[in-house]
């Protein structure tokens, strides 16, 4: 009886063992009873198993005549393992893992005469791809938890649930759930990634990186000095650092890396099929904050293969064992023009906006010959590197003439307050005055954005530019402009010392001729910044900018005045002059036609919302005094309107209250730490700042007269010239803007 309960524990623990290693391998008991319950809309897998997709680790795939394994590494990458170690092309891992996922089930055929006479149609036997993922245990065991024989491409079409969209189907066949030979059609497709063989799912790709890592580019070609480019981090701008030190093309750049990234073999060899030159046409090194260990890519000298008249070249890099066949130049097209845009058109697929631009970034070949690797395609051509947001000041001035220079100036305003801020500008002589803000910040776009139209000299690192300077003139240019950026607003305190957390931004200055090109002699601007190590032919588009002449600057308003100030309008285009006298405190206007009372007929909306005009009526362009046209014109003006202001005088009390606060900032320090407080009722300050406001202060009367005159009324853009006759101010008007200042006031 003893030797019973002996065998029947045997047995049982065989049993427990072999079921406990069925689980292991395949994580399901169906492997062992043979049954699981297949039904329209199920998922192909568990809840269970699908979860733990994103743990798979290993992968076998087989077909008719081959096998791959394939592993993940620690930082995601997959790998071919077996018959050969290689990187798996991460597009098919990704839609293996999606397919797996997201497979449901469409239909179940039987097993029966007519399903097994077919089964070639099928291809789940007569053209199987095997399919098995596994996820880790532990460190040496690991368990199944999908596996299945994909077949041919069903006839079906699934709805993916919206209504709208079909998806394609598969027939499947899994013995994941035990001996099941029934045969299933499931959602979804994948059988385009093996229709080239389990060979061609290696990575095509020779570079795998992320851009937003990659710090530094080293490009070595033969024949030509080595191109270093080198950016702190990510958001750092790239600048060049051999064979020059210069600023980078962002743009250029960032169509390197992206080259880089997309660059894809036509073919990928074991060994090549022809022998390579030693050394390789160029080297690109790239070094990122994936590891100390650098990347490099050899791109060797092009061939044309004879059949289809295409140009390619092999490369290699350096973590990988294999060749990459690329293609080096476009294919050599033997069609004609017409010929070629008629089979382009012909190519293109009929899809939606949105699908035809994806077909069109996917279909976009990176061809080795049109890689920018030199210093010229990798350089900036802009001759500053500023932002017109943070330029503080600037000044220009022409070596020439020590009276010819313009000072611009920024007076910052309040968000809070919603003062905007204010650009001044002065000339040799002349004090600040508004400047016109569209001219300035047409400037300052201008100078942020300076186009060079060539690089006519450069200094190797360590060099100095003093014989190209003279070369060029340089050394005494025809003017000097100078830039003062914002200062950094940034700042903390260490050991009790206010430091800016940046460095404070240094100005620039910028030496700029009109000279001859030493070699081909002719005249153009050139320029370079001062301890600058480049040479550049400026466009004229630039140079038409600067100006050192008053009125190209000054604010394009034609009269500022309060309407508080208002006393008196004349208006002399008809032959008895309009005489209209406002009253500010009883907004009343009163006025005479030839010395008749016009009172009555005076339109009092029409004529606030004139002198509302006036206060805002701009000049499309102030000229200079003795300009000949405009004084022509202006001999016999078609109409004038003189305006009588009188305003209060408070220059003396601006000074009084500068003053004062100069006071009050030289003791506040003193007074604070004494626990006083400033400008108390009875204080001699408080007094003070009483007397001005309630002191009667002296008017200033001045007449303001706008002189008008038509010119070139015949084109197609008509416009009048101007005069302030009491300034001799000039400029001109468009033909709207003076045609409303004959406004009609009067009632008829």
């Amino acid at each position: 009886m003893r030797i019973f309960n002996t065998i029947f524990l045997v047995v049982l623990s065989i049993i427990s063992v072999t079921l406990a290693v069925f689980l292991t391998v395949d994580g399901n008991l169906a492997r062992i009873t043979g049954w699981y319950r297949f039904e329209p809309g199920m998922p192909l897998f568990s809840q269970e198993n699908t979860s733990r997709l994103g743990e798979v680790c290993w992968m076998r795939i087989e077909d008719m005549h081959d096998t791959i394994e394939c592993e993940r590494d620690e930082q995601g990458n997959w790998w071919i393992i077996k018959p050969f170690r290689d990187r798996l092309s991460p597009g098919v891992a990704q839609a293996i893992l999606a397919f797996t996922a997201k497979a449901r089930l469409v239909d179940t055929l039987p097993l029966n005469k007519l399903t097994r006479s077919n089964m070639r149609e099928f291809g789940v036997e007569t053209a199987p791809h095997r399919i098995t993922l596994k996820t880790r245990v532990d460190e040496d065991r690991m368990t199944t938890i999908a596996r299945y024989t994909l077949g041919s491409t069903s006839p079906w079409l699934d709805d993916a649930g919206d209504g709208e969209t079909l998806l394609p189907t598969t027939y499947l066949r899994t013995n994941f759930y035990g001996r099941d030979k029934r045969i299933h059609v499931v959602s979804g497709n994948i059988l385009d990634l093996f229709k080239d063989g389990l060979e061609a799912l290696r990575d095509s790709n020779p570079l795998q990186i992320n851009p937003e890592q990659l710090l530094s580019i080293s490009i070595k070609t033969q024949g030509t000095e080595s191109v270093e480019l080198n950016r702190l981090s990510a958001e750092a701008k790239w600048n060049i650092t051999a064979p020059i030190i210069t600023s980078a093309d962002e743009d250029n750049v960032s169509k390197l890396v992206q080259s880089l990234v997309n660059l894809k073999a036509v073919r990928v060899e074991d060994a090549p099929s022809t022998p390579l030159s030693e050394q390789p046409l160029h080297q690109i090194s790239l070094k990122g904050s994936w590891g100390d260990t650098p990347i490099q890519l050899n791109i060797y000298e092009q061939y044309t293969t004879p059949g289809d008249e295409q140009v390619y070249c092999y490369a290699t890099v350096s973590n990988r064992p294999v060749y990459f066949i690329l293609q080096a130049d476009r294919r050599i097209s033997r069609k004609g023009s017409y010929a070629r845009l008629i089979n382009a058109i012909c190519e293109l697929p009929v899809l939606p906006d949105k699908a035809m631009a994806q077909v069109r970034i996917s279909n976009q070949h990176v061809y080795t010959n049109e890689l920018p690797l030199t210093v010229s395609a990798l350089r900036s051509m802009q001759f500053t590197e500023l932002d017109a947001k943070d330029i503080a000041r600037v000044s220009l001035r022409a070596t020439y003439d020590r009276n010819a220079a313009v000072r611009l100036m920024l007076i910052p305003g309040d968000k809070e307050s919603q003062v905007p801020d204010t650009w001044m500008f002065a000339t040799p002589g002349h004090r600040y005055t508004k400047a016109e803000d569209s001219i300035v910040q047409s400037f300052l776009k201008g100078l942020s954005n300076i186009p060079v139209l060539e690089i006519v000299a450069d200094a190797a690192p360590g060099a100095t530019m003093e014989d190209q300077m003279k070369q060029f003139g340089l050394n005494t240019p025809d003017y000097v402009l100078s830039i003062l950026p914002k200062p950094c607003m940034v700042r903390a305190t260490l050991f009790g010392e206010d430091l800016p957390l940046v460095k404070d931004r240094m100005p620039h200055t910028f030496l700029l001729r009109y000279t001859a090109h030493p070699q081909t002699g002719k005249r153009a601007w050139f320029g370079m910044e001062a301890g600058g190590n480049s040479i550049c032919r400026l466009s004229t588009k630039f140079t038409k900018l600067l100006s050192l002449r008053a009125e190209k600057w000054k604010e394009r308003t034609l009269l500022s005045f309060p309407i508080s100030a208002v006393r008196r309008i004349c208006f002399h285009f008809q032959q008895a002059p309009l005489v209209l006298d406002y009253d500010y405190r009883g907004e009343s206007w009163t006025g005479t036609l030839g010395g008749e009372d016009v009172t009555p007929r005076i339109n009092p909306h029409r004529a606030e919302y004139y002198v509302r005009s006036l206060q805002k009526l701009k000049v499309s362009q102030w000229l200079d005094a003795g300009d000949s046209d405009a004084l022509l014109a202006l001999q016999n003006p078609a109409f004038a309107v003189s305006l009588e202001l009188e305003q209060t005088d408070y220059s003396d009390a601006e000074s009084a209250v500068i003053e004062q606060q100069d006071d009050v900032n030289h003791h506040t320090t003193v007074m604070e730490d004494s626990g006083q407080s400033m400008l108390l009722e009875d204080s001699e300050d408080a007094a003070l700042f009483r007397n001005l406001a309630t002191a009667e202060r002296k008017t200033i009367k001045e007449i303001r007269t706008i002189e008008i005159a038509p010119a070139a009324m015949d084109s197609d853009k008509p416009f009048f010239y101007g005069r302030v006759r009491e300034t001799n101010q000039l400029f001109i008007l468009p033909f709207e803007r003076a045609q409303s200042l004959a406004g009609d006031l009067l009632d008829i």
